[in-house]
């Protein structure tokens, strides 16, 4: 076969050619520029990660090498000379050794496909030999025909270095808690599902002695630890706990092998797991019994101001009607003695009169008692002996003492005296005794006075809240008999309250001698256990000289010649003292209203040589009205009377009112000629002796 040929013309040729040079001109171009542009890539790249403090890596997963560019080699602290290129094994020993774990088995996810990317915190080591951190990113790159990862390519970027922060804080922050743990006064402890107490950490010191060591955990014995009386409460804490999901605080007791008493609180929660069952409870112990003690210590204050307060309210009612009754014994008794005095002792109705007086003193006698309980009659003090007292008392009580019951005696002969009113130092020793042989009638018993000299202060301790530092005389009058219960003790110095029958006591014997005692700046408490009897305490503050008493001289009666101005907003006691004084042989212009008394004062000032007024009247009081005579005549005398001391003021002289006599209702005969004349005698040489 004859092959058959086209001629091309030559100037065809040159032109195809030429145009074949200009296609492969442009390919070319294109090509430098794809170069120039992935230059810039790799350039701008290059320039990102350096400012990222990242670095390039790649792993050929077949050959188990590890490409790395300059940055990554300086991350880690070595120039690009010292190597370009890493085995897995090198690549391992810069690792952390308790990060390999975690890089292993991010990597083994990454290659079967778990994961999508890398992304991975570890430490590697520094050229210096410290560690830093760093993040490790990357990703499948290239797979092999079988599509297995044959290549991963990622960054690695520096983070904080671990000498960047101060490494001791790091290093020393599980030592710190322990030892933080160690020393606060709590336990954390965690009760497991069957009851298993553990301590956590080292037990306080409270808890010592009650922790077991076992198979190197602390143990706590918490059934036998509980106090009786606080278990019942805390078993029912924990199967609320065991319900449901709850935070509870309790405050109870427990009790150390030695018989030591701790009150604890509990900050208990319980926990369960994700399927609902319960899996025990977490709690912290706080030792809090000197909290408790404090606590304690301010009730028992709060509860003697309260009982105080009680007291002096129930006082201030007793004064008050004591007031009225002293008004309406005074005329009572005032008429019956006049009465008395005006017939003979043969007469039938000497005997009536006598009856009445008897009864009215009887009532006087009542009544002082419920001022003294108010603290508003004030006793004539003077230097006592408590030991004179305690012996006439026993003398006048052992006679007529079962023989069931013995007295023993304890008396501290050197005991200092007391400033008081003897005869109520007498009523309180004999009420007190009193008291002790009824609590004894049914069994018999013992009846102990004991008496001795206490000090406080200077290192001492302190006797009672209420009492100053100093030396006391204690008297301790105990029994042996029934005794009382707590209700009881708590009331035992109210008035009308009484544990005995109706027969026996009227409930204002203990609240009298309460009155006298404190009113002697002195201390009384009671110590009772029902069964075994009880002891009453008291404290009385001693004088140290024992000067002998100064015997009282009754002056000589006699009479003068006075007019008298007599002030009572009562009828009954104006006609009463108007009758008494023109007997006594006085001039008497009496009134029943401090203002109209003290408008006829004004007009004839000179006409008077005695004011007697009564102090608690409702226009003005007595005091208000002799101040405002004193502004008119500053000399003349007054007496005040009164059935109620509460408005003086005892710790002011009468003096300073311009009081010259106090006199006390209910009024009897020889008690007001007696005052008026002392007045009288002592204020003038201008009146005539009659």
């Amino acid at each position: 076969m004859n092959s058959h040929k086209t001629d091309v013309p030559a100037g065809d040729e040159n032109s195809m050619l030429k145009g074949s040079i200009e296609a492969l001109e442009k390919k070319i171009a294109m090509l430098e520029n794809r170069a120039s542009i992935a230059e810039q890539k790799a350039d701008a790249l290059k320039t990102a990660l350096e400012s990222a403090r990242a670095g390039y890596w790649e792993w050929n997963v077949e050959n188990g090498t590890i490409l790395i560019d300059r940055q990554w080699a300086v991350i880690s602290g070595y120039n690009s000379a010292d190597f370009d290129m890493l085995t897995m094994e090198q690549w391992r020993e810069l690792c952390h050794p308790a990060d390999l774990g975690v890089v292993t088995k991010s990597i083994e996810e990454l290659l079967d496909g778990s994961m999508e990317r890398l992304e991975l915190e570890l430490r590697v080591r520094h050229k210096n030999g410290e560690w830093i951190r760093v993040l490790d990113c990357g990703k499948v790159t290239g797979r092999s025909k079988n599509g297995k990862p044959s290549c991963l390519t990622g960054s690695r970027q520096a983070l904080a270095s671990l000498h960047d922060k101060p490494e001791s804080p790091v290093k020393n922050v599980p030592e710190e808690l322990q030892a933080l743990v160690d020393n606060i006064p709590a336990a954390i402890y965690h009760l497991d599902v069957s009851g298993q107490a553990t301590i956590r950490f080292r037990p306080p010191a409270f808890l010592k002695t009650l922790v077991s060591e076992h198979a190197g955990t602390t143990r706590l014995n918490t059934l036998s630890m509980i106090h009786h009386d606080d278990r019942h409460m805390l078993s029912n804490a924990y199967s609320k706990l065991r319900e449901a999901k709850h935070s509870l605080t309790l405050v109870y007791r427990i009790v150390t092998p030695e018989g030591k008493l701790h009150w604890i609180e509990d900050h208990m929660r319980s926990s369960f797991s994700d399927d609902g069952l319960f899996s025990g409870i977490d709690g912290i112990l706080c030792e809090v019994t000197d909290r408790i003690a404090r606590l304690e210590k301010t009730r028992k204050l709060e509860s003697q101001l309260s009982k105080s307060q009680r007291l002096e309210t129930i006082g201030t009612l007793a004064g008050g009607i004591a007031h009225d009754f002293n008004n309406i014994l005074t005329p009572i008794l005032g008429y019956a003695e006049m009465g008395l005095s005006s017939i003979d002792e043969d007469d039938p109705i000497h005997e009536y009169f006598a009856e009445i007086m008897q009864a009215a003193e009887r009532a006087q006698k009542l009544v002082s008692q419920i001022l003294t309980f108010s603290k508003a009659e004030e006793g004539k003090t003077a230097p006592v002996s408590i030991q004179e007292v305690i012996d006439e008392v026993i003398r006048l009580m052992r006679p007529s003492l079962p023989s069931s019951v013995s007295i023993e005696e304890d008396i501290d002969s050197s005991c200092h005296k007391v400033i008081a009113d003897p005869a109520q130092m007498h009523q309180v020793v004999v009420n007190l005794c009193t008291n002790a042989l009824h609590a004894m009638e049914q069994t018999g018993g013992v009846l102990k006075i004991v008496l001795r000299e206490v000090s406080t202060g200077n290192g001492m301790p302190p006797i009672a809240p209420e009492l100053p530092d100093g030396n006391y005389a204690e008297l301790i009058i105990s029994d042996t008999g029934t005794g009382m219960d707590s209700r009881a003790i708590e009331r035992i110095f109210e008035p009308f309250f009484t544990t005995k029958s109706v027969e026996k006591g009227s409930g204002l014997g203990l609240s009298v001698v309460h009155g006298i005692v404190t009113g002697a700046n002195g201390h009384i408490s009671v110590e009772s256990t029902q069964g075994k009897g009880s002891a009453f305490h008291v404290w009385l503050p001693v004088i140290k000289s024992n000067t002998p008493d100064r015997l009282e001289q009754n002056p000589l009666l006699a009479k003068y010649a006075a007019s008298v101005l007599f002030i009572d907003d009562e009828p009954a006691t104006v006609n009463l003292v108007t009758i008494m004084m023109t007997k006594l042989g006085y001039n008497i212009r009496a009134e029943n209203s401090p203002v109209e008394a003290l408008k006829f004062f004004r007009e004839q000032p000179d006409q008077f040589d005695l004011v007697i007024t009564d102090l608690t009247m409702p226009e003005m009081t007595g005091i208000q009205l002799s101040s405002e005579i004193h502004k008119i005549a500053p000399s003349i005398p007054v007496i005040l009377m009164t059935g109620y001391g509460k408005m003086i003021d005892h710790d002011m002289p009468l003096r300073h009112y311009g009081i010259n006599h106090l006199l006390k209702k209910p009024l009897k005969l020889a008690h007001l000629a007696l005052a008026v004349k002392e007045v009288l005698s002592s204020t003038t040489n201008l009146l005539t002796e009659i």
